[in-house]
């Protein structure tokens, strides 16, 4: 499989890059030496973010598979074959499974399940083409590997199940993948400074109506009134991010506590388990 020591002289391809963890990845890999190609639903973001940082860049709706399909050929015809895909681009959508809207579901699984698999197939297909290993990075979530405590109340159903699926998703490439050259990492950003809710209400389709707010009533208030001393600047889920490339770790945590989570989720398998002996 492909290894990272150094991004000096590599080449990288990161979807929702105009801000966010996106943004810092794309600035984070300019700063060690890669060239990167930036893209974004947000074309005049993605512009002022490009021309900051110095990347190349180009609009995508990351839901569109031909676009996403046109986007990888342009990054590669333009910085060259790529040697790292990172998949960031994703949105929340509040909601009970009981009363979401398939308007809801269309979207955030537009975005965060088959925005992932749009960029996959042209890259994988890519290398293989080009007899090249290949690195991808995909944005899940802490959500990708439990139902946080702190957050259990909120209904996140819909978030929930989309970033279990890119684990999943993760899964599956390097099982069918890895021994033809293709790394794979999850990156599993707890609480990060960031534009998520905010972008994932400007960029939702009018066609769709308004966003719901998240109904927070059902959540213990002290992890609400904690929340804010949980959060990482992007720069440094970037960092993290990074590390754990360069370590070829498939499962990348941002912050601590989310062991605790993933725990107490192992203990309740092994109940379950127990109960066969």
């Amino acid at each position: 499989m492909a290894k990272i020591d150094s991004f000096e002289g590599k080449t990288a391809l990161i979807t929702g890059a105009a801000d966010g963890i996106g943004a810092a990845l794309a600035e984070a890999l300019i700063g060690a030496g890669a060239r990167v190609f930036a893209s974004d639903i947000d074309a005049e973001k993605l512009k002022e973010t490009a021309a900051r940082i110095g990347a190349a860049s180009a609009p995508c709706d990351v839901s569109d598979e031909g676009a996403v399909a046109e986007l990888v050929e342009g990054a590669w015809s333009e910085i060259g074959p790529i040697d790292l895909v990172c998949a960031n681009a994703g949105v929340i959508v509040p909601g009970s499974i009981l009363n979401v809207s398939q308007e809801d579901i269309d979207f955030i699984f537009g975005v965060n399940v088959w925005g992932i698999v749009n960029v996959c197939r042209p890259y994988i297909r890519g290398l293989q083409e080009a007899n090249r290993d290949g690195y991808m990075l995909l944005t899940g979530s802490e959500h990708s590997l439990s139902n946080p405590a702190y957050l259990r109340g909120a209904p996140l159903h819909l978030y929930n199940m989309t970033k279990h699926s890119v684990l999943s998703i993760a899964e599956s490439l390097r099982a069918e993948f890895g021994s033809e050259g293709l790394s794979v990492s999850v990156l599993c950003p707890g609480p990060v400074e960031s534009g998520l809710s905010e972008n994932s209400e400007t960029h939702r389709p009018a066609r769709y109506g308004a966003q719901g707010e998240v109904d927070f009533s059902k959540v213990d208030p002290a992890a609400i009134s904690n929340l804010g001393e949980l959060y990482i600047s992007a720069a440094r889920a970037a960092e993290i991010a990074l590390r754990g490339i360069r370590e070829e770790a498939f499962v990348i945590p941002t912050h601590r506590f989310e062991k605790d989570d993933v725990d107490a989720r192992y203990a309740e398998i092994q109940e379950g388990f127990a109960l066969l002996d």
